[in-house]
């Protein structure tokens, strides 16, 4: 499997389990500044929850010729990166006086509102490919 698959669906993971562990769970706001619901315990619970749906995942995956650094740090590096696309479209709707981006998703708001964070950790993913980084 391309690493590019793998590192989209990790973020969709660590978007997801973010979510509910903040929902269940959030009582502390990540950075109230840019996006008032994102919460650190929501973060924890996407972070733990993506390392190990990852880690259990990878040999179904056909991942079992990566290293286990790969398989480690890809979802920890998810992790860290995912909710800077949140942030980054937190900060444009400010901006501009918009709650989503659209209507298209009922109580999701819009497509780029669903894809946030896949956005910038593709991106960045891109970016590493093409360092050849091991992340």
């Amino acid at each position: 499997m391309d690493p590019l698959v793998l590192r989209s669906e990790t973020a969709a993971v660590n978007d997801t389990m973010a979510y509910v562990g903040g929902k269940c769970f959030g009582k502390n706001k990540l950075l109230k500044v840019l996006s008032p619901n994102k919460t650190v315990e929501g973060f924890g619970t996407a972070l733990i929850s993506t390392v190990l749906i990852s880690h259990f995942t990878a040999p179904s995956l056909g991942l079992d010729d990566y290293s286990t650094n790969f398989k480690i740090l890809c979802p920890i590096c998810a992790s860290f990166i995912a909710p800077f696309g949140g942030f980054l479209a937190s900060t444009i709707k400010r901006a501009y006086g918009v709650k989503d981006f659209g209507s298209f998703i009922p109580g999701h708001g819009g497509v780029v509102d669903r894809v946030d964070c896949l956005m910038v950790v593709v991106a960045v993913v891109w970016v590493m490919k093409g360092l050849e980084c091991d992340c």
